[in-house]
């Protein structure tokens, strides 16, 4: 008895795992393009560098050639006095808060008044 209950329970696990590995994943291709396109976006997108027709904003970078003017009299604007290793500077019409070594934008002015 104890045999013939062993066998039932070894052939029924054998056959509930067996027809688990019957049939491969179903892999969907659109999800892998979807999660690809979200990261280029995210690396290459429009806050990623500034460009003239866009406004600069908060988390996007400046290049070092379109930074704009350096702001040396930020009292006189309205502005706070800025942390070290960053900078304002006048781009667009706008007050522009930058760290020096890399670009990244930390604050953005309309107007410093």
């Amino acid at each position: 008895m104890k045999r013939f209950l062993a066998a039932t329970l070894s052939l029924t696990l054998l056959a509930a795992t067996g027809s688990a590995f019957a049939a491969p994943p179903h892999h969907d291709d659109r999800d892998n393009r979807d999660r690809h396109d979200q990261r280029d976006d995210r690396n290459h997108g429009p806050s990623r560098g500034h460009d003239r027709h866009d406004p600069p904003r908060r988390g996007g970078h400046l290049d070092k050639d379109h930074r704009g003017a350096y702001v040396s009299d930020y009292k006189r604007h309205g502005l706070h006095a800025p942390k070290r290793g960053q900078q304002w500077r006048k781009v667009d019409d706008r007050y522009v808060l930058i760290a020096v070594a890399t670009g990244l934008i930390a604050d953005v002015v309309l107007n410093g008044r």
